[in-house]
């Protein structure tokens, strides 16, 4: 009798990856958009920052209620329909040019856009653990990646009209049908207990303030650092590529932080 021990297959994860990729190009493109492109459709410059307040207060209701989801409809399914969701949100917004209607379009594309992440790390998360690391820099690589090649819409594509929301929507049906029709294999779903506020307060509290002055910073950079940049006479062209170099740069030391961490 054969007692040889097959290993695990391993997870093939391209077509989360890819889908993932494609939505940080829109996403990357739209973060930066929206504050340039608020006077183009009437709307108080001022309003830029309580956008991007709402978008990352989605953020957070999005990251404690995903998990039903993804236990309900699984997680290629549950990728699709935040994508979907986040779609909806992009033309709500150039045919109710309105702060409210916008103010509510970002908090909803905020929990969408939480659902993609919860659910694409919890997918790469799964199967050998020996390759999580090799996973989650494929991550890392299409988010970041895909984010800076967005930005550079801004001078390709430009900040007026319906052709910026248009590319957006575009990429964004793109990548649902990369989820939809791409073959890929997907773990099982299973239910997770959610950490209770007492458990959270236990955590490393160094970790806990360095995510909120993560947060902090990059509010303030998507949401701000485009119209301060207009407003400092930088062509769209050059804009795009300075947001583009802040995410490359974020990239670039990705690699130092097991080094540094040691």
């Amino acid at each position: 009798m054969d007692n040889t021990l097959i290993p695990p297959a391993k997870a093939r994860v391209s077509v989360p990856v890819i889908a993932l990729g494609i939505y940080a190009v829109a996403s990357g493109y739209l973060m930066s958009l929206i504050p340039l492109m608020l006077s183009h459709y009437n709307l108080d410059t001022a309003i830029a920052s309580w956008l991007a307040s709402s978008f990352y207060a989605g953020l957070l209701v999005g990251a404690l209620s995903i998990e039903p989801l993804v236990t309900r409809v699984g997680y290629k399914h549950g990728f699709a329909l935040c994508l979907g969701v986040l779609l909806l949100t992009i033309v709500v917004m150039p045919l109710f040019a309105h702060t409210a209607v916008w103010l509510v379009a970002r908090l909803v594309a905020g929990v969408a856009v939480a659902g993609v992440f919860v659910i694409v790390e919890s997918w790469l998360l799964h199967g050998d653990e020996a390759d999580r690391a090799k996973r989650l820099g494929l991550y890392m690589g299409a988010l970041y990646g895909g984010s800076s090649l967005g930005q550079l819409g801004i001078g390709a594509i430009g900040v007026g009209g319906m052709l910026p929301f248009a590319a957006i929507f575009t990429m964004l049906i793109l990548a649902i049908g990369v989820l939809l029709f791409a073959k890929s294999e997907q773990p099982e779903s299973s239910h997770s207990t959610p950490l209770s506020l007492k458990q959270i307060s236990k955590l490393n509290h160094a970790a806990i303030i360095g995510c909120i002055v993560s947060g902090l910073t990059l509010g303030a950079i998507y949401g701000l650092m485009p119209l301060e940049l207009l407003n400092r006479g930088i062509a769209h062209d050059d804009l795009g590529s300075l947001m583009a170099l802040i995410i490359l740069g974020a990239m670039a030391v990705q690699p130092l932080i097991p080094a540094l961490s040691k």
